[in-house]
């Protein structure tokens, strides 16, 4: 005989209590998460930046150096003879920056053209040999030699009257396959000296170049600031050279003219020195507003000028040259946008597809690196994965479960007992919370062989009461675990209680037998 024990406290079942721990994690888990990918999401906050740095990552990958050299044979007419069999040279430093993707360089006229200085320094040199080596009998004086210098003639090797030139350009940063500092040979396209308008564009042979953009001047004008960037000689003579240009800020201070009022330059506050000639001077957006030009000889404060960029726009357009970006250009500034705006999966994005073109790209390849490390770019997508594989597992242990239970309920342990096959009612199970419901035994006229009933923990039948003798007088129940009182002739139970007629062997109730 099985007996259900309906007052043994609830259990839960090892695998309920395994699936309430696991959603417990999950729940814990999402609690974690869920606010560092809400923080992490982009167009968070921007990393802190000047706008001094975001000039420069804009611009220096478009700013080249740049050595001039001019070789020369120089003709003593008086003697009718050159001076030597070597030629003299000459070189000077000056600045570029690329304005074309395909390998346009824009830099200042006077850098390559042949002017006074050019011959002024050829010539000393020539007079510095003459006076060492005693070219003449009467043994001058350097500054006597300097005064014939009026009959000589600056020859270059097949041309008469002009040396040779010879240019070599040098990205300050490797920005096109090529290491930084590698001299590139350019040949001059144009040039428009100091007098009409001292701008020039060279071309190297390069392709995918990072561009920098000229400013239409519209809204240029006293006050607007102003970053003037290029090579100083003068740094390098107190530093260890490299490739990385000087910025120097400063503000419009005047809009002046030259030749006669044709032509328009701004004056600037910032301190521009030999060797940043060429060089550009950009507004706070990276635009170009001019290329440096000049400065006043002899002067202690910093006057300095720059050509306006349309000027040099219209000697581009007379080359056939236009001021366009690019692919690389535009998906770098792109990158660099969503950078300082703090949007770091944008800005992988972007930064990405520049080194598929150019591998080298090195301020690509840094600012890569940055935006990785903002909020929303790595960590962002990984957290989002990781909660939606935990979800996915919970989803599949729910299914198992139910599934399982719908099969039906497992064999309970320890709260049903199997009864013992004679008529003896069996003991009810130990530690109950409250004292079980008596046992029911069905009567049989024989008892070797019991009737056995299945114990339900809730009875569905209504409980059958056996007539009595005299049915006008009411049943009187005992509580629970005490002796029934009687009156007259009446008998009870003495297992469960129940009044019970004198010839009754069994009680009609629980089946107990009845004592005579």
């Amino acid at each position: 005989m099985m007996q259900i024990s309906p007052s043994s406290p609830p259990r839960l079942r090892p695998r309920a209590s395994a699936l309430m721990v696991f959603i417990s994690f999950i729940t814990a888990t999402a609690a974690v998460l869920l606010p560092k990918t809400a923080l992490a999401a982009p167009a968070d906050t921007p990393p802190p930046s000047s706008p001094l740095e975001q000039v420069q990552a804009l611009v220096q990958p478009t700013v080249v150096y740049e050595q001039i050299t001019w070789t020369g044979y120089v003709y003593d007419e008086t003697n009718d003879g050159y001076f030597t069999q070597d030629p003299f040279t000459t070189s000077f430093q000056c600045t570029g920056f690329v304005v074309n993707p395909d390998g346009y360089v824009a830099t200042a006229g006077h850098c390559v053209d042949y002017d006074q200085t050019v011959q002024d320094a050829i010539l000393s040199q020539v007079v510095q040999w003459a006076f060492d080596n005693e070219y003449y009998a009467a043994k001058p004086s350097k500054s006597t030699i300097a005064t014939f210098a009026r009959n000589w003639r600056i020859d270059g090797a097949s041309t008469e009257g002009r040396p040779d030139l010879d240019v070599s350009v040098a990205y300050g940063v490797s920005v096109s396959g090529e290491p930084s500092g590698k001299a590139l040979p350019a040949r001059v396209v144009n040039v428009r000296p100091v007098g009409q308008g001292d701008v020039a564009l060279l071309k190297i042979e390069a392709r995918d170049l990072t561009v920098a953009s000229l400013s239409d001047n519209a809204t240029t004008g006293v006050g607007t600031e102003v970053v003037a960037i290029g090579y100083p000689a003068s740094v390098d003579l107190v530093t260890d050279v490299d490739f990385n240009p000087s910025f120097k800020e400063g503000t419009i201070s005047a809009e002046k003219t030259t030749d006669a009022g044709l032509l328009q330059v701004f004056e600037i506050s910032a301190a521009v020195s030999g060797g940043m000639s060429g060089g550009p001077t950009v507004g706070l957006d990276g635009d170009v507003i001019g290329v440096n030009s000049f400065k006043i000889s002899g002067e202690t404060q910093p006057f300095n000028f720059v050509q306006p960029s349309q000027t040099l726009e219209e000697l581009m357009r007379s080359e056939g040259v236009e001021n366009t970006p690019g692919a690389v250009t535009e998906k770098y500034r792109a990158g660099l946008q969503a950078y300082f705006a703090g949007d770091g999966k944008a800005a992988t994005a972007d930064f990405e597809e520049v080194l598929q073109v150019v591998p080298s790209h090195q301020f690509a390849q840094e600012y890569l690196r940055k935006a990785q490390d903002l909020p929303g770019s790595s960590s962002f997508p990984f957290l989002w994965v990781a909660l939606a594989v935990a979800v996915l597992v919970l989803i599949i242990v729910v299914i198992v479960v139910v599934a399982r239970t719908r099969r039906g309920p497992a064999p309970a342990t320890g709260s049903i007992a199997a009864a013992p096959a004679t008529g003896e009612a069996p003991q009810a199970p130990p530690n109950h919370a409250e004292p079980a419901e008596p046992e029911v035994v069905a009567a049989h006229a024989e008892p070797a062989e019991p009737e056995v009933v299945a114990a339900h923990a809730e009875p569905a039948e209504p409980e059958v009461v056996a007539a009595h003798a005299e049915p006008a007088e009411p049943e009187v129940v005992a509580a629970p675990g005490e002796p029934r009182t009687t009156s007259g002739e009446d008998l009870f139970c003495s297992q469960c209680g129940r009044p019970h007629g004198p010839d009754d062997r069994f009680c009609p109730r629980c089946g107990h037998q009845l004592q005579p």
